[in-house]
């Protein structure tokens, strides 16, 4: 009998995570949408594109960490107040969590990342970045962190 592989066991439970969080931020987006721009709702949609980057970042999924540091960068804008929610900004954030959505599902079921409509929305959300985020942006060099897992029986 072969044992279940724990990176399989933990990467599943990302996704679920992945699931979790991507509903609370849909949720902190639409209260931002019926007018509420508080502080804890703010955060609550910054801390779940956070912690699917964090994750992200932990399984080598390059595509779904940038796309989702450059959107967490511009919500960072919002947590500072250099950044106002208005109508527009709104539109971008929730075309913006749509393709996180995209991007998590895709990367769950191991298929081709949707690219275009990402670029679009890239090109929007750096247009709410400063140049010196920009180019701290491009000196990163990203590298997935090693993880072992040890198994006893």
């Amino acid at each position: 009998m072969t044992s279940p592989d724990p990176m399989a066991e933990i990467r599943a439970s990302f996704f679920i995570e992945c699931e979790e969080l991507l509903e609370a931020m849909q949720d902190g987006l639409q209260v931002m949408d019926d007018g509420a721009d508080d502080t804890e709702t703010i955060n609550i949609v910054f801390r779940a594109v956070h912690s699917i980057k964090g994750g992200a970042g932990a399984f080598g999924l390059e595509p779904l960490v940038r796309f989702a540091h450059r959107y967490e960068t511009v919500l960072d804008q919002v947590r500072s107040g250099h950044l106002t929610v208005e109508p527009d900004l709104l539109k971008l954030f929730f075309g913006a969590a749509d393709h996180l959505s995209d991007l998590v599902r895709a990367c769950r079921d191991e298929l081709d990342m949707p690219d275009a409509e990402g670029q679009a929305i890239l090109t929007e959300l750096n247009k709410h970045v400063t140049e010196d985020e920009t180019e701290a942006d491009e000196e990163v060099d990203f590298q997935p962190l090693g993880l072992a897992v040890v198994v006893q029986m």
